[in-house]
């Protein structure tokens, strides 16, 4: 038996010097050391962002059926996604305030067809009652 033991080291790798895996040292591949990269923090996101979406969303959903509840809705998470934006320092939220537009419109549009139906259904009533 040989007591005489030493182990077969790489030229590249002085004897005791690492016992990592460097990623900057050439290990005889031939290719040069790389910098270690830089991680830029991720860029910041509009926290308004969602309930914009959610706004016109909502809004939007006036086609879909929801005549009332969608609009309103609508301009609260517009209001709620404008004043989030704008609390963080970012440009106006052009989804909310989309939503809130919109929804303010459909809703009024949707209270003066009410009123209008309402009105006609009264003359009608009142034309059958005066036997015209």
């Amino acid at each position: 038996m040989d007591t005489n033991y030493t182990p077969n080291l790489d030229s590249n790798q002085p004897s005791g010097s690492r016992s990592y895996y460097d990623p900057t040292e050439n290990y005889g591949t031939g290719a040069q050391p790389q910098p270690p990269q830089s991680y830029r923090p991720r860029a910041e996101e509009d926290p308004g962002k969602v309930l914009g979406i959610i706004s016109l969303v909502a809004t939007l959903s006036t086609f879909l059926g929801f005549n009332f509840l969608g609009p309103i809705i609508g301009i609260i998470t517009g209001h709620m996604a404008r004043k989030n934006s704008r609390g963080a320092g970012f440009a106006d939220n052009e989804m909310g305030k989309w939503g809130f537009i919109l929804g303010i419109v459909f809703l009024s549009v949707a209270a003066l067809g009410g009123l209008l139906g309402l009105s006609i259904a009264g003359f009608a009533g009142l034309a059958g009652l005066l036997g015209a």
